[in-house]
């Protein structure tokens, strides 16, 4: 489309009024000449006549042409602004939307920040108090038995056989006491430094590390660890690992301890069931390459889960073990450290059959912590 300026259209109708003026006065002087019998001149003034007529048609050519084309850009250009004024609309929508999304989310974060909070918490004072009113309790009656120990010494310069034996009887009962305020204690400071466990910051490097020796090695670990239970209940355990090696990007001593939290439960679970009745304990770690991530699977024929249990078990502080024995963070962490990795953590069980839980992980990683070259960290 040629360029149009209103400019030219003005001076368009300009030049073709002069020629209609021209025009008049020549049509005029043409019958003059006529008239006094000027052939001559009349027949010139005719051809100057046609040729007017000529150049005002063209000129009122360009001139609809001119005039067109203005129209034309004259609507598209309100065309433009509409959808300018619609798009400025649009964009301000946007903009709110996108504040209303950020302040929508801002809120969520610190509505998860604080239900997290406040689960620890619940979770934290759940575990404490218990120890703490055993503790409590068995030290007020420690009081009371060591007053009436007092009582009996007082009371007797002599003390009699029945005395005696009554005194040796309280000293058991205190030194009981004692032991279990002792216990409770160590209980107490497993959880306090379970939570200093959890406040622990996870970000760490990653580094490309042999996946099957990765999981070789956190076997060798339970198995050394457990190496009196696995041989007195001949617990069987296998690993299926990659046929090829295969170099992911992981955080070595996030995943290593993952993966010994589920191994520490699988062997448990195994040696409770095996307490209770006659079975081949069995457990099995198996390595499976899907496109670009690798699945770990962990599959035990133990006591398995409950359903109603099955939502908790990574809930910071639920644990099914005796307070003696777990903190309930294990597995907490565990989701922890492979949310961490961008993965995923699923389980599956039949209560008294088997429990099983995959972990699926991206072979790379694409963040600013993955570090393949510096300080060669390899699992031999």
């Amino acid at each position: 489309m040629p360029d149009f300026n209103i400019k030219d259209i003005a001076k368009l109708r300009q030049r073709i009024k002069n020629i209609e003026r021209i025009t008049l006065v020549g049509v005029v002087l043409t019958v003059a000449a006529f008239y006094y019998d000027q052939h001559p001149i009349a027949e010139i003034l005719c051809v100057i006549l046609i040729a007017l007529y000529v150049a005002k048609k063209i000129l009122g050519k360009r001139l609809r042409q001119k005039e067109y084309l203005a129209k034309v850009v004259e609507e598209q250009t309100i065309e433009l602004r509409v959808q300018r004024d619609q798009v400025l609309m649009e964009s301000e929508k946007l903009s709110a939307a996108l504040a209303a999304l950020a302040e929508a989310q801002d809120e969520l974060v610190r509505s998860e920040r604080f239900a997290t909070v406040g689960l620890l918490t619940k979770g934290l004072v759940d575990r404490i108090l218990n120890p703490l009113n055993y503790i409590n309790n068995f030290a007020g009656l420690s009081v009371e038995l060591i007053q009436d120990l007092e009582k009996n010494l007082r009371e007797e310069a002599v003390p009699t056989k029945e005395t005696y034996d009554e005194t040796l009887e309280v000293v058991g009962m205190i030194s009981g006491n004692l032991a279990k305020i002792g216990e409770h204690g160590a209980n107490t400071v497993r959880i306090v430094k379970a939570m200093e466990e959890l406040l622990k910051d996870r970000k760490g490097k990653m580094v490309a590390t042999d996946i099957n020796n990765l999981c070789k090695v956190n076997i060798d670990v339970i198995a050394k660890l457990f190496a009196k239970e696995i041989e007195e209940k001949q617990i069987h355990i296998t690993f299926n690992g990659l046929t090829l090696a295969l170099m992911i990007d992981l955080n070595i001593e996030q995943m290593s301890k993952a993966l010994l939290h589920i191994l520490k439960n699988s062997v448990y679970a195994l040696l409770k069931k095996a307490s209770k009745e006659p079975f081949t304990p069995e457990l099995s770690v198996g390595l499976e390459k899907q496109d670009a991530m690798i699945a770990i699977t962990i599959h035990d024929n133990g006591t398995g889960l409950e359903d109603s249990i099955k939502d908790k078990i990574f809930e910071p502080f639920f644990t099914t073990k005796p307070t003696a024995e777990a903190a309930g963070i294990g597995l907490y962490i565990t989701r922890e450290a492979i949310l961490n990795h961008k993965g995923t953590i699923e389980v599956k069980s039949e209560k008294n059959h088997y429990c099983e839980i995959t972990i699926t992980i991206p072979i790379h990683q694409n963040t600013e912590n993955t570090d393949n070259t510096e300080n060669n960290e390899r699992l031999e």
